[in-house]
């Protein structure tokens, strides 16, 4: 036999656990990036959409241009009423010292609720057509005239935020 003697073997050491879990600095660390992220998310959002109503504004005043070209072509004669080589300017408030056929055209731009321009104001200027003549506001279908159309508004409360949009054209033959 042999002289040795089995002892049996003690229990293996588990080895000690490593800590499991966050520590509160590293959450609140977390939280503040967190933070601080969904801050530029909401500032850039503040910047765009200002941006986007402008676009909206301008978009809205290529309607009124391409409005107030038809009445041109369908009447050239609205040059006779505006008078030749003259300026005319129509604000919100002014809209019945227009032309007739131009009184509505001018409501849609002051008071129409889905593409109502903020204090907005109108200005007419007729003058030489293309070729460099003086316009006759008499016969305005048998000479060239040039009329720039000019339509300004105002999107916020500093002088800075105001916005014109210029559209030129010529009427006659």
């Amino acid at each position: 036999m042999n002289s040795r003697m089995l002892v049996p073997a003690p229990f293996p050491r588990r080895p000690r656990a490593a800590q499991r879990g966050l520590s509160l600095i590293s959450v609140l660390v977390a939280i503040v990036v967190f933070a601080l992220g969904m801050l530029s998310i909401a500032s850039i959002y503040s910047l765009a959409v200002p941006a986007q109503t402008a676009n909206q504004e301008a978009a809205n005043t290529a309607a009124f241009g391409n409005q107030f070209w038809a009445l041109l072509q369908a009447d050239p004669g609205v040059v006779g009423q505006l008078g030749a080589n003259t300026t005319v300017s129509y604000p919100t408030t002014a809209i019945s010292a227009a032309p007739n056929v131009l009184q509505p055209w001018l409501q849609g731009i002051f008071s129409n609720a889905q593409s109502r321009l903020p204090d907005a104001s109108v200005t007419i200027t007729t003058g030489k057509g293309a070729e460099g003549n003086a316009c006759a506001a008499a016969t305005p279908s048998t000479t060239l005239c040039g009329v720039k159309l000019t339509v300004a508004w105002q999107t916020g409360t500093l002088a800075s935020s105001q916005h014109t949009q210029t559209y030129d054209y010529q009427v006659g033959f």
